[in-house]
């Protein structure tokens, strides 16, 4: 299935067009490097923060995500004086179907 990531969030207007471009390349090259889908990542993460009980592959793909949130933070805020800002990290289906998205928060 086709994705759209997108940066989101309070401080996400303070971004650069560049900076949000490389947010995106660097989260989505932590899902394909680890060949996981961005969609059940944030599912995953979404189950996770609703106290649900996770799987093994579930718990993983939290994992991932964290690692593409943060790669994701660091490029959009790289020179930035601050790193106290509210961005989000969110993934939709390119169809359009609502995904909720995960706060990227430092």
């Amino acid at each position: 299935m086709a994705f759209i990531i997108t940066i989101e969030g309070e401080h996400a207007a303070l971004a650069s067009e560049d900076e949000i471009a490389d947010g995106i390349a660097a989260a989505r090259e932590v899902f394909a490097r680890n060949e996981a889908d961005p969609l059940a990542c944030q599912l995953a993460v979404t189950k996770l923060e609703q106290d649900e009980l996770l799987n093994r592959e579930e718990a993983l793909l939290c994992l991932i995500w964290d690692e593409a949130e943060e790669a994701a933070f660091r490029a959009v805020t790289l020179g930035w004086l601050s790193r106290a800002v509210d961005i989000k990290l969110a993934v939709r289906a390119e169809s359009g179907e609502e995904v909720v998205a995960v706060r990227l928060t430092h």
